[in-house]
This record gives structure tokens, sequence and C-alpha cells, in this order.
């Protein structure tokens, strides 16, 4: 039985991707949150020239951010983080609570090769990496308390590397699954997530389970998550719902109103310009090329360009604002 809240997007049942959708096994305290993306990964994507290696990284990334930001109350940015010790050196991931996701990877384009080589497009995390950490953050603005956790790149994949910051920091037992695939140049990304929440004896009376037979839910849950294959979780033929009861038919799952995903970055002419007001003559003489600063975003690559009549108007405009 699947048991539907009001949903959001496309009607229940519907394939759709570019999606979080929320979902409780019942009648457990078995929360999870099933996550697509199509368009808006390859979106981000296709404003890279990454190798494929890189490319495969950056999808898991881009579809483990929402995952894990689904699972919050907050008003703002949450940000997944990779800083690597080897041929990849920074790997970022944000999306804010209205759904704009963002991404950007920084590599060692020959040592990678070096790898692709080896391995295919599929390398190892911990080749890609050499350790380092991966850093979790939500940032609410001023008015709030920002919120971080880190843990070290030491498992075999970026899922495993989450799944121990869960039991180890937080104490919350949590399974992901993570695919990405490219298919005719391009990318889909898919992840599955349950957490399980502390049983609670009021709440087991009143659903008639025992906290033995809890414990057995969850390893079925987690079980049943691991059969779930890969062209099940990027296909786009199916309904996320269809695979949802697939797996969780015999006791039941009941989801709730999707949220919609876009890749959007949030640079502004605005922000740019406030930086290049804030740096001194000569930080600007050192980005001048040719008698023009060229500023590149990192996430999605738009290209602004100065010359010294732009730029003198920018000083002009910030000594005023320093006058009045």
């Amino acid at each position: 039985m699947v048991a539907n809240g009001t949903n959001g997007g496309a009607g229940p049942g519907m394939p759709r991707d570019d999606i979080i959708l929320p979902f409780q096994v019942e009648p457990f305290s078995i929360r999870g949150r099933f996550t697509r993306l199509g368009k808006a990964a390859n979106t981000i994507l296709a404003a890279h020239d990454y190798p494929d290696p890189v490319a495969r990284l950056m999808a898991e990334m881009l579809v483990l951010a929402p995952s894990l930001a689904g699972a919050l109350k907050y008003e703002g940015v949450f940000t997944l983080q990779i800083k690597g010790n080897g041929p990849v050196t920074t790997l970022m991931a944000d999306v804010t609570s209205e759904g704009a996701l963002r991404g950007y990877a920084g590599f060692d384009s020959k040592a990678v090769t070096t790898l692709a080589n080896e391995h295919g497009s599929t390398v190892p995390l911990q080749r890609l990496t050499c350790g380092g950490y991966i850093a979790f953050t939500v940032d609410q603005g001023r008015h709030a308390e920002r919120y971080q956790g880190i843990a070290e790149l030491a498992c075999a994949s970026l899922a495993e590397c989450t799944q121990a910051y869960f039991r180890n920091s937080e104490q919350l037992q949590t399974g992901i699954k993570i695919a990405a695939t490219q298919t005719n140049d391009a990318w889909r990304a898919s992840s599955l997530m349950i957490q399980r929440l502390p049983f609670s004896g009021d709440e087991g009376i009143a659903a008639g389970i025992t906290e033995d037979e809890y414990d057995e839910s969850w390893r079925t849950a987690l079980v049943l998550m691991s059969s779930c294959t890969t062209d099940e979780l990027v296909g786009s033929n199916q309904a996320p719902e269809a695979l949802l009861y697939r797996l969780f038919h015999e006791t039941g799952v009941r989801t709730y109103p999707d949220q919609m995903v876009k890749a959007q970055c949030r640079c502004t002419v605005e922000k740019v310009e406030r930086v290049l007001r804030s740096l001194t003559t000569e930080q600007l003489n050192d980005m001048t090329v040719n008698g023009v600063v060229s500023v590149v975003c990192e996430f999605c690559k738009d290209e602004r360009h100065y010359n010294e009549e732009a730029l003198a108007t920018l000083r002009a405009t910030s000594d005023n604002e320093i006058a009045s």
C-alpha cells in the first residue's frame, strides 16, 4: 500500500524528475527521502567540462545535498562540501530551502586522467580524494546560529561516508543508496535515504509493535533498500511511488508532498561588483588582462567583464558611498 498526502508537482504515480519525495515506512518510525535529478543535474554538469570520474562524483554530490537538506527544517542554504588531499581537491553542492541547487568541483586534470585510464569512468572515492573530509553546513543567515558537522573521508563511497557521519556524530542510524548515470551525454542521479528514529514505547503500543519488531523492521528496510537497482533509481519511466511500493509494500509506505529542485546559481551582478569595490587598486591591477578584469562564477561559469571605464565607475560609486 502507498498512502499519499497532498502531492506537490505531478500527480501521484507519475514519472517525474528533480524532486525530493519524503516518505515513511509504516507502521514503524522509519523516515525516508527519495531524490531524483534529471534536468537539474544535467544543467549544472553541462556548464563544466569535467572528466567522467569527476562528473560522476559531482552528480552524486548534487543528489545527496537535497536528500540531506530535505530532512531539515531551515530557511537558508544547506551546503555539502568535500576537501580532498588527492586529484580531487574540492567538491561543493548547495541547495536553498526553496530548492535552488548548484555545485562545482576543483581537481588536477592530469592526475584524474591518469586514474580514468586505470579505472574507467568509475574511480574509487579514495583514489580521487586520498582522504580529506566531508562537511555538512546549514547557514540561515546573520541572525541564526550556523551549524556544521564534519566527518573524515575514510569510507569507500560517498554514501558510506555519510552513513558513518550520522552513526558516529548524530547517533542516527541511516541507510543511503546513490546512483548516477550518463546516457546520450545526459546525466541523471538519484538517492534513496532512510533513517531510523528512536523507538518510543508509547508509539509502539499505539501501533501494536514491540521494540524487537521495530529492530527487525529496520534490518528488513536496509535489505530492501539495497535490492534497488541503478536502473530503478535513475530510470525516467517509473514513478517514485511505484519504486517505494515495490520495496516496502509488505507493511505499507506513506508519501508526503514532494519538493521541486532546480538548477539555479545565486551569483548576481550586485555581488560581483560589491567584491570588486572591496579590492585594492593593486589587487585589481593583478587581475587585469589587456585592460579588462574578467570575473567567472565557479558554479555556473557566467563571465562578466569590466574595462577601465567600468572599473572607474565602480570606484567612484564606492567613494561616493563612503563619503555619504
